[in-house]
């Protein structure tokens, strides 16, 4: 249990800082009145500097002591936490912001390729659940208790609470005996001798093509969770709904979102490896969601749309994180590439949303680009999917 703890509990403390740090951000721009095109622009510049350094940190993980970059990771954060609460006007949040980008590119591909790594633990398929349900537990939180906590009178509360889970993380990852549970990296050529033959494991082309097919998918649920977890503070406050409704919604998509890792983790999803139908309905279901969102603002309706959009997020992010990690040896590359692409889809996501609703469609139309963007993902899976019998080479 203790090992347990100092293992996963970093990525749970580490995503309720963030997490809440963002929502209470949102909310803070509208106390400053400060426009939704804004808001996305912020965003985005902060994700921007996360999608450009995951790859190269990642890589930076493979070389050095991961801790190393850990430590460093949260130290970033805990500066940006301590920062934010003296940000009067859209300049200082520009300024700041960007350490946010920096802080999550350190930590997510070095802290993943580590838990990759480990001796012990159970499967692959075991410590992606358990890393899944802790950082789901994590981000579901923060929202939450940013809606909570926030009010006018003093907005600066959530950031507060992020300072002191970002203490937390640093406190539970030196707490952790790493060196102990470090296992020598392999080279390339080892693993790929040491691969089985078993069906579950089809050939590395057809492994490759279904990795981006996942990384697609996974692109767009991101594209569609930066607007709901960025963007959409601040709409919803704008259409009159108050802030702690708002924290109930996100507690259904995360508290869904946690119960389908919960799945994704057993035995039993190990049929839907390597399968496009899945991942498809997934998708499907979430379109239908979001137009809902968009046409109705009924709050059951919000709730169960949320819950959809919580399963097909898990399936798409599990998806892509498992097949980046499976039987490769580069994997902090493989993970850096899973951050920045996912990272691609929050920057975009409430960049377009805030500038749409901005305009004269109005402050629900960014759920709408929203089921727009699923769809195009969709038929690009599906061109992938055509070609996954022809010869194809390896990818980053």
């Amino acid at each position: 249990m203790r090992q347990l703890s100092t293992v996963y509990l970093p990525v749970l403390f580490l995503d309720l800082a963030y997490s809440s740090i963002l929502t209470n951000t949102s909310f803070y721009t509208s106390y400053l009145g400060l426009s939704s095109t804004f808001l996305g622009v912020l965003m985005a510049v902060t994700t921007a500097f996360f999608v450009v350094l995951a790859i190269p940190f990642g890589r930076l993980s493979d070389r050095i002591e991961r801790r190393y970059v850990l430590y460093t990771a949260c130290l970033v954060l805990g500066v940006v936490s301590i920062g934010l609460p003296l940000c009067r006007n859209g300049v200082h949040l520009m300024l700041i912001f960007p350490g946010i980008g920096i802080s999550m590119a350190l930590f997510w591909p070095a802290y993943e390729a580590w838990l990759a790594e480990r001796e012990g633990g159970g499967e692959l398929i075991q410590r992606v659940m358990l890393f899944n349900l802790f950082w789901s537990v994590g981000i579901t939180l923060g929202p939450a208790f940013s809606s909570y906590l926030y009010g006018d009178a003093n907005p600066f509360k959530p950031f507060y609470l992020a300072g002191a889970m970002v203490l937390l993380t640093l406190g539970t990852i030196i707490a952790n005996n790493w060196q102990a549970s470090d296992v020598p990296k392999t080279d390339a050529s080892a693993e790929t001798t040491a691969e089985p033959t078993e069906t579950l494991y089809p050939p590395q082309p057809v492994r490759i093509s279904y990795l981006n097919i996942a990384r697609c998918a996974n692109f767009t649920s991101w594209f569609t969770l930066g607007v709901l977890r960025r963007l959409a503070p601040k709409l919803t406050k704008e259409m009159g709904m108050i802030p702690s409704t708002f924290g109930n919604l996100m507690l259904t998509l995360g508290g869904i979102q946690t119960l389908a890792f919960l799945v994704l983790g057993t035995g039993y999803s190990t049929r839907w490896h390597y399968r496009f139908s899945p991942v498809l309905i997934a998708q499907m279901l979430a379109v239908l969601s979001f137009f809902g969102i968009w046409r109705l603002q009924h709050t059951l309706l919000w709730t169960f749309a949320f819950g959809v959009i919580g399963v097909s997020a898990a399936f798409t992010y599990f998806s892509s994180l498992y097949y980046g990690l499976d039987r490769h040896a580069d994997k902090g590359n493989k993970s850096g590439w899973h951050e920045g692409i996912l990272g691609l889809g929050i920057l975009l996501g409430p960049l377009l949303g805030g500038i749409l609703a901005d305009s004269r469609f109005g402050t629900q139309s960014p759920y709408l680009l929203c089921a727009v963007a699923i769809v195009i993902a969709i038929l690009v899976e599906i061109l992938i999917v055509s070609k996954i019998r022809q010869p194809s080479g390896d990818s980053p």
